[in-house]
């Protein structure tokens, strides 16, 4: 999938550039931001009960969940190009990741451990291509900042922005590796027990059963946990996945709604059609609908000369709407019999490779031009027969 030749930051990498813009909002802002931001970002740990996430009017879903105000919510922690070593001193073998979720090198082993291969983004990899396409496909650059928005208006861009607005707010949030821990036992001479209560708050003790697949997460083993739902929730890391589409949430980055975690793409989906022409999410009012897919108006268009199909017929080919003239031009196949464009709205006859007008003067007996449509016929080089008396006489000629 192309990029609608958005342009990435030397500097940055794709998952970065979405984390400023839902993070921490404007290019500059997160460029002058994200330097600051330390590498252990928790803000709280332990944000207030409300509700879960807004609707496009920013009013209150009936999702159940916590709602996370932008303040108390936890920042990403990752880190790129990381570097792990491991072995003894004479062997030590350096492994680089592409990205990991955070700069704590037990944590990232434990957490790569726990991911199949192909899911594991070491650089060179087929793990680290697949994160990448998973960033694209889930995460593309025009749903998360107004100004790669090539085919909105400036209504439409008001619109997209009280989007966005609403998605930092209520929506956006990143799961965090944690260590399942022993639990903890209070000895004879603990009086305070509300200070030990203190203590545990917001660390699961083990072994902690798996929100999706319900098997357990070990004592030892690393969960994922988020912001937004049940606070005691948690994910082996390959169970952390998407809704929808059930691929590995990319950079653990999700979009929590109606009490389910979704990509980025298929988030958006749920609240606006998204233009089967340019992938771009529609915010105007009025679009085209055809073919079981959402068009803006002017992309519903013929892939050949772009002419404007909106309340004209048109032909689908290869996933794709053409006009009728270049449908004729490109598509059409030629009758065997009359040599003429057979056209969209005529009926056809075919044989093998081969292809005729559904009509008596050009689907008959080459020799002595019976109407064969409905009937058994012979074919021989090319030709239509409706016997072998006929064929035989037909060669006797020759």
């Amino acid at each position: 999938m192309d990029e609608h030749d958005v342009q990435l930051p030397n500097q940055y990498d794709h998952g970065q550039i979405v984390i400023g813009r839902l993070f921490h909002g404007s290019k500059d802002r997160f460029e002058a931001k994200f330097s600051e931001i330390p590498k252990l970002r928790t803000i709280s740990e332990n944000p207030s009960l409300s509700s879960s996430s807004s609707s496009l009017n920013n009013t209150p879903s009936h999702g159940a969940g916590r709602g996370i105000n932008t303040e108390d919510r936890t920042l990403p922690t990752a880190a790129y190009n990381f570097k792990v070593e491991s072995g003894k001193e004479n062997k030590m073998t350096t492994t680089e990741y592409s990205w990991v979720p955070v700069p704590d090198k037990s944590l990232v082993e434990r957490y790569m451990k726990a991911l199949p291969e192909e899911e594991r983004p070491i650089v060179g990899s087929v793990g680290e291509q697949n994160r990448k396409s998973r960033l694209q496909f889930q995460l593309p650059l025009y749903d998360c900042n107004v100004d790669d928005a090539r085919f909105a208006n400036d209504q439409d861009k008001e619109v997209f922005r009280r989007f966005l607005e609403n998605v930092r707010k209520h929506v956006i949030g990143v799961g965090q590796v944690q260590e399942i821990a022993a639990k903890k036992t209070a000895g004879v001479d603990t009086n305070d027990l509300e200070e030990l209560a203190k203590e545990i708050a917001g660390i699961n003790v083990g072994p902690v059963k798996c929100k999706s697949c319900t098997d357990a997460i070990p004592v030892g083993d690393v969960g994922i946990k988020t912001d937004h739902g049940p606070k005691n929730d948690m994910w082996h890391p390959n169970c952390f996945r998407c809704a929808q589409c059930d691929q590995l949430l990319v950079d653990m980055l999700y979009f929590h709604y109606q009490g389910k975690y979704y990509c980025g793409r298929h988030f958006a989906d749920l609240q606006y059609p998204r233009c089967a022409g340019c992938d771009e999410l529609i915010f105007a009012r009025e679009y085209t609908f055809a073919e079981e897919k959402s068009w803006h108006f002017d992309h519903f268009a013929c892939l050949k000369c772009d002419f404007r199909l909106g309340g004209h017929r048109y032909m689908m080919k290869n996933d794709h709407p053409h006009c009728i003239d270049c449908y004729m031009k490109h598509f059409a196949r030629n009758c065997d019999t009359c040599s003429q464009k057979i056209g969209p709205d005529e009926k056809r006859l075919n044989y093998q490779d081969f292809h005729w007008h559904a009509k008596p003067e050009c689907f008959h007996c080459r020799h002595c031009k019976m109407d064969l449509i409905g009937k058994k016929f012979i074919f021989k080089d090319h030709h239509l027969f409706c016997s072998s008396q006929c064929k035989a006489d037909f060669a006797n000629k020759l």
